[in-house]
């Protein structure tokens, strides 16, 4: 995630979603997980998870990060002891639906997770 972060179409718009979290929010770019994926052929994806495995996806620290190459639209959650931190959108945002998978991934069944949009 890291590189992903480092692109100049990203490193910007994170940098202003972070707003005094960066700190954490670069921790978590380092956190392992999958590579970058591009989804739905406009999204990349990635995801870092510092909780142990064998448990699905991420229950107490993580960080989840997607772009969308066509317009530059940054989607953003903390995962920190367990609650999400919305930081780009803010919690009132709706996701794209073509985030859904990928997420459920990252975090199944999180608590006050984001709603999707319907296809």
């Amino acid at each position: 995630m890291v590189q992903l972060a480092a692109h100049v179409a990203v490193s910007s718009p994170l940098r202003n979603a972070a707003r005094g979290r960066q700190q954490t929010v670069y921790e978590g770019l380092r956190l392992p997980g999958p590579p970058v994926a591009l989804q739905a052929g406009r999204w990349l994806v990635g995801w870092g998870c510092a909780d142990p495995a064998p448990a699905p996806g991420c229950r107490d620290r993580g960080l989840f990060i997607a772009f969308d190459v066509e317009t530059e639209r940054l989607f953003l959650m903390l995962v920190e002891q367990g609650a999400p931190v919305y930081l780009a959108p803010p919690r009132t945002g709706h996701w794209p639906a073509a985030l859904a998978p990928a997420f459920d991934e990252f975090a199944p069944g999180l608590p006050r997770g984001p709603v999707f949009d319907q296809d």
